[in-house]
């Protein structure tokens, strides 16, 4: 047999041993895995391990595209014949050997005797392949009982990455407890802030005739929430001219929104026009800002070098 019905015979034949034949699939597989790893593959190995968790099945469906691409590659049966590359040299040179021997053959019939010997050589070559490919089979044997292993250690893993999951959703509720923390506060200074500014507006107006308080109100229509609800503007002074005020912490367009309907709820209650609209907040959104610009309501905030920094 020459080298090249060698090849040929492998490219006709092997894909369908290996489809016929798992054990000798897997067999060649872990041969071609453990002569190519790559970084990439390396790669692909850990991100495999964040996927562990979706299920055997998408794994086994995984190994099984490998081995079917490898089975199909030529690249894996260049791999065999460069690790074979000093008997392949020796079946090249019989090879030659033939060819030439083929085109005397054609005009001189009395030399076939020779090329006999020369066919009885090339099988007793073919043997000792056979024999290699033997060891090959035992070699991959222990390739294979190598990812077995590496597969417990992925469980061991992915048992490991659970755990941390756990340790995160621990971590989660702890960040979310202080957070609720930290907004009980920050409602706690924004309360303290408007009592003390409403005290202190009414110690500085109410000497010069200006009547300064805290306006409450029941609106059981819904006019400004959408359903019954206790209105509460923080200020309202008033003399010649009426002011509504809010003292906020923070201010959103959306507490802009709220604010102007109060403020017509107020009108409606009161029968008058409020003269002044104003929010008194350190922080601003811009938003918020250009939205009370537009709808008339003054904003009293930090400068802007304070906010920014």
């Amino acid at each position: 047999m020459t080298l090249e019905e060698l090849r040929q015979w492998l490219v006709s034949e092997l894909p369908k041993w290996l489809r016929e034949h798992p054990e000798l699939r897997y067999t060649l597989e872990g041969v071609l895995a453990e002569t190519f790893v790559r970084r990439d593959e390396w790669q692909n190995l850990m991100r495999a391990l964040e996927k562990l968790a979706e299920g055997q099945q998408e794994l086994q469906r995984t190994l099984q595209e490998v081995l079917r691409q490898q089975a199909e590659h030529s690249q894996a049966l260049r791999a065999l014949q460069e690790q074979q590359a000093e008997h392949s040299r020796t079946l090249q040179e019989h090879t030659r050997i033939l060819q030439e021997q083929t085109q005397i053959l054609q005009e001189h019939t009395a030399i076939l005797r020779e090329h006999t010997e020369a066919l009885k050589a090339l099988q007793e070559h073919q043997l000792e392949h056979t024999r290699i490919l033997r060891e090959h089979a035992s070699i991959l044997r222990e390739h294979a009982q190598a990812i077995r292993d590496m597969q417990k250690q992925l469980a061991e893993h992915s048992e490991a990455i659970r755990s941390l999951q756990e340790e995160q959703v621990k971590h989660s509720e702890l960040l979310r407890r202080l957070d609720a923390k930290i907004g009980a506060l920050g409602r706690r200074w924004g309360l303290l802030s408007e009592a003390a500014s409403r005290e202190g507006m009414y110690e500085l107006l109410t000497p010069y005739g200006f009547r300064v308080e805290r306006f409450w109100a029941r609106d059981e229509e819904g006019f400004v929430f959408g359903r019954p609800e206790q209105i509460e503007i923080d200020l309202l002074v008033r003399n010649e001219t009426t002011i509504a005020a809010e003292i906020c912490s923070s201010v959103s367009k959306a507490d802009v929104w709220v604010f102007l309907r109060k403020v017509e709820f107020l009108e409606r209650l009161l029968n008058r026009k409020i003269d002044r609209k104003a929010i008194i907040s350190p922080f601003v959104d811009d938003d918020a800002l250009e939205f009370a610009q537009k709808t008339g309501v003054e904003v009293f905030t930090a400068p802007e070098e304070l906010r920014s920094s």
